[in-house]
């Protein structure tokens, strides 16, 4: 199922680098591949995680390392994203893949280190918390007025 959804989400991004979509349209198409990407992100986190076999402040060292040199690339490579031509929803897609993987990690490695719980307990709630309010970010362009 992961497998189709990939060929679907990758098949959709570039679609949508070739052709010219109104800002509204491209809002929806980002929010639906936000979708597909929460629900490969849901299917990856299985109860066997490399994280329950660490401690819970290596989890969070990795993660805080991790979401550091994350947006380092973020940063050097925001000017170059609209340049890419085709494969500018493509680089989308997987840095919202990767940002989404960093935060669920290191958000429930802090929580497995507060409640003494094993991670894997927490990756499909703080999943589904942040899919929730990023999904609600992505739509704000959608608000008439804004």
């Amino acid at each position: 199922m992961e497998k189709i959804i990939w060929l679907f989400m990758l098949g959709v991004s570039l679609l949508v680098s070739y052709v010219q979509l109104d800002a509204t349209i491209f809002s929806l198409v980002l929010f639906v591949l936000f979708l597909f990407v929460s629900t490969a992100l849901f299917l990856r986190f299985d109860e066997d995680h490399w994280l329950d076999r660490v401690s819970p402040i290596v989890g969070v060292g990795v993660g805080i390392l991790s979401l550091i040199a994350y947006l380092g690339l973020v940063m050097v490579s925001f000017n170059e994203l609209d340049q890419l031509g085709m494969w500018t929803v493509l680089v989308r897609l997987l840095l919202m893949y990767v940002g989404i993987y960093i935060f669920v990690m290191t958000t429930t490695s802090f929580l497995a280190g507060a409640t003494r719980v094993k991670p894997s307990r927490f990756f499909r709630p703080v999943l589904i918390f942040s899919v929730f309010f990023y999904g609600a970010m992505l739509l704000l362009p959608l608000q008439p007025g804004l």
